[in-house]
């Protein structure tokens, strides 16, 4: 009986040693070619814990159906009951797609204090893996500080993963719970107490406690995410553990610059330093990107400094091979040498490296555009070019990069290209508008150098300019047309005074001449424009000869449509115009009187204002300018009134109704994706006819079919030069037939084009 007795008690005091290890874990990866991936598991234990001693290998779920044990590769005693243990192994995936590389293994330390009878739950963690070729091929962030750390009861607590993302991604950080069995939550899991604040920084990745308020383990969960063009590429999480303890100590102080930036080619330099409130002595390291660079990386002058005021000097000379979209991020460490309890302290300085700015920008009358060679940088992927309407001779920040709004890309040329001729895609360029232009050099993965000077060019104004085309605002609810113009500046001697006009309308896309005289202004008393589908005027001038003098651009009204939706009512609407539009007005009926609701610089609005089955009456009113000295501004234009009665909560579907619905935006750039604009969602054998015309901003058409799937390549007549990036408008009229006999629908709408 007493040998029994010796035997259960061995196991009671054997049994929990084994159980309990996992203090804190994550998994890495690096590509190693094709689709073979290289993973790092990295595990802290409670070093007393013979269930430590035994894992010599754990078992890792590839995330594609398969598993391996993965043998340890690092075991080392770090002191103060910790033990680091590396696993390493290399996994080869049989297609692309998405992967969840997870590990789970009993169990945590005893005494996790927000978590619930932590020595009987795993430790799990997993990091997410992207494989998708267009996207290329990734590596996961490394994770350079150790996932356990010190704080004090009543101390500000900080600290930073330290992560580094070795292909330059955007990185996002986020606080997780912490999970178990099956890679549940853990049931009861809460985050740690603070005083004020338990947070993560979601762009610098610091992790900020104020303040502990009970002494113990604690253990939280770091979510780091990696994004590309916009798209996740993958993820790690992060199980830390933090200790807190009792103590009288105080943070390090550390003194350095904020975020900076540098022009590759140039050197960045300057100096941190730190200092303990309580006249500790201090640690003083750093780590980050800008350190673990193959090629010319930063320097730390010394690299650790220990003492009452430790400093460094950081040193980098950076080369064209640093340039990139996200910056590199350095993180400073200071670290008291207190008793019993250290505390540190983090600073992160986001360092991002641009590339010099294309010089030497021209341009000719005749829009022929030239710059000096870009002998900066040999890594350079393309140069592009950038045209808006109107100067805006703004001097850019120093870290400012690529061009501000407003401007649009027109051409992405090779690398080595020192010249453009801008043909508007085959279109006469407007009279009476500055076209100006910005050159950037343009890097991988999607950096953009300093912009260039900006230059201006405009053509001779020798044709009649149109400055209104408008809804008659003395007469808003009648809506007769009121049509205004202007003579050319530079007027060809060869012509020969008195001058007279022709205005010619287009309605519904039959043309007439509306008036013949020496006046620059017409009332179209003929049109109604609530009644309009389709309506432009342009004026041909000629002089006593009767020659031709030139025509202007045609314009058109601003077309206003109104959709109801669930106590909402939202308007959009065209302007066909060859002036710049600067704000547009909307206005609503309340009571008997319109008044101005908003005031915006798109081409729609919703107004949530509204109650469902009470009609809306609105219209809008445009302020725009030429940029031509000595034309009249502002260029104000007014659309017809507009009603529209907002759906009820559950509305009443249209039976079997067939539906023709369009997208506002695709992406011509021959890349197989979305290269052609073709209706979202279409019955074709219930559509009769189709009538698609396609215009600029300027009212000139760009595309005119009649095939019910529209096939646009988003060129100029289908087949010539390629449109520009912008937004331009449509018409549709659709024939369908429906169960209760043949319908007519007019779709009017924008579309985007994004290269």
């Amino acid at each position: 009986m007493r040998k029994l007795f010796f035997v259960v008690v061995l196991l009671m005091m054997v049994l929990p040693a084994w159980a309990t290890h996992q203090r804190a874990a994550e998994i890495t990866y690096e590509w190693k070619g094709g689709n073979a991936y290289e993973f790092t598991l990295t595990c802290y234990t409670y070093t007393p814990s013979l269930a430590g001693v035994q894992r010599d290998s754990l078992l890792v779920m590839w995330g594609d159906g398969f598993g391996d044990y993965v043998p340890r590769v690092v075991y080392e005693n770090l002191g103060d009951d910790y033990t680091l243990n590396v696993y390493r192994m290399v996994h080869n995936y049989a297609s692309s797609g998405t992967y969840v590389v997870s590990m789970e293994d009993p169990d945590r330390n005893y005494g996790v204090v927000n978590v619930p009878n932590s020595v009987s739950v795993p430790m799990y963690i997993e990091s997410e893996l992207v494989i998708n070729p267009f996207l290329g091929y990734n590596n996961s962030v490394q994770l350079l500080n150790a996932p356990v750390d010190r704080g004090c009861v009543g101390k500000p607590f900080y600290h930073h993963p330290g992560a580094y993302d070795p292909d330059g991604d955007s990185l996002s950080y986020r606080l997780v719970p912490c999970k178990g069995a099956n890679g549940e939550d853990i049931p009861g899991y809460t985050y740690p107490q603070a005083s004020s604040l338990f947070d993560i920084d979601p762009a610098t990745g610091i992790l900020q406690w104020e303040n502990p308020m009970l002494q113990g383990e604690y253990n939280v969960a770091i979510l780091i995410e990696e994004w590309r063009q916009g798209v996740k590429v993958g993820s790690v999480i992060r199980d830390m553990q933090i200790l807190v303890e009792a103590c009288n100590n105080n943070l390090p102080q550390i003194n350095a610059i904020s975020d900076t930036c540098v022009v590759a080619g140039s050197i960045l330099d300057f100096v941190v330093s730190a200092l303990d409130p309580d006249g500790d002595q201090v640690t003083l390291e750093a780590s980050g990107g800008p350190l673990g660079l193959p090629v010319s990386p930063a320097v730390m002058t010394p690299p650790t400094d220990f003492g009452l005021n430790p400093a460094f000097e950081f040193t980098w000379q950076t080369v064209c091979s640093h340039i990139r979209k996200t910056p590199y991020q350095l993180v400073i460490h200071a670290k008291d040498d207190s008793f019993p309890i250290p505390l540190s302290n983090v600073h992160a300085i986001n360092i991002t490296v641009i590339g010099p700015a294309v010089e030497g920008l021209e341009v000719t009358p005749h829009f022929q555009l030239t710059w000096s060679p870009y002998l900066y940088c040999s890594n350079v992927s393309a140069i592009r070019v950038y045209r808006r309407t109107g100067s805006t001779p703004y001097v850019p920040d120093y870290c400012e990069t690529g061009v501000r709004p407003g401007y649009q890309l027109i051409a992405e040329l090779p690398a080595n290209a020192t010249s453009y001729l801008d043909d508007n895609g085959g279109q006469d360029f407007l009279q009476g508008v500055d076209y100006c232009y910005r050159v950037v050099a343009l890097f991988h993965g999607g950096a953009e150098s300093r912009p260039s000077d900006e230059v201006c060019v405009q053509i001779p104004n020798n044709q009649p300019l149109m400055t209104k085309v408008s809804n008659d605002e003395m007469q808003l609810l009648d809506g007769p047309m009121q049509v205004e113009w202007v003579r050319p500046r530079d007027i060809d001697p060869q012509f020969t005074a008195p001058f007279n006009y022709q205005l010619i309308r287009n309605l519904d896309g039959v043309e007439s001449t509306v008036y013949t005289g020496a006046d620059s202004t017409f009332r179209d008393g003929e049109v109604q424009l609530s009644e309009v589908r389709s309506l432009t005027y342009r004026v041909e001038m000629k002089d006593a000869n009767q020659q031709v003098m030139g025509t202007s651009t045609p314009a058109g009204p601003v077309m206003l449509t109104g959709t109801g939706g669930d106590k909402t009512v939202t308007l959009n609407w065209t302007e066909a115009v060859p002036w710049v539009v600067d704000s547009t007005e909307v206005f609503k009926k309340i009571d008997t009187v319109f008044v101005k609701t908003a005031s915006v610089a798109t081409i729609s609005y919703t107004d949530v204002h509204v109650l469902n089955d009470v009609t809306y009456q609105y219209y809008v009113r445009t302020y725009g300018h030429y940029t031509l000295e000595g034309l009249p501004r502002p260029l104000v234009n007014y659309s017809a009134i507009i009603e529209v009665k907002p759906n009820p909560d559950e509305p009443e579907p249209e039976p079997d109704q067939p539906v023709y619905e369009l997208p506002n935006v695709f992406t011509p750039n021959d890349d197989g994706i979305n290269d052609v604009f073709v209706p979202r969602d279409i019955t074709p054998e219930l559509i009769t006819n189709v009538k698609m015309h396609i215009f600029n901003r300027w009212g000139r058409t760009v595309y005119d079919t009649d095939d019910i799937f529209i096939n646009w390549n988003g060129r100029v007549g289908g087949s010539g030069q390629p449109c520009s990036t912008g937004t331009y408008f449509y018409v549709c009229d659709v024939e369908m037939q429906t169960p209760e006999g043949p319908v007519a629908k007019r779709l009017q709408g924008s579309i985007m084009i994004v290269r």
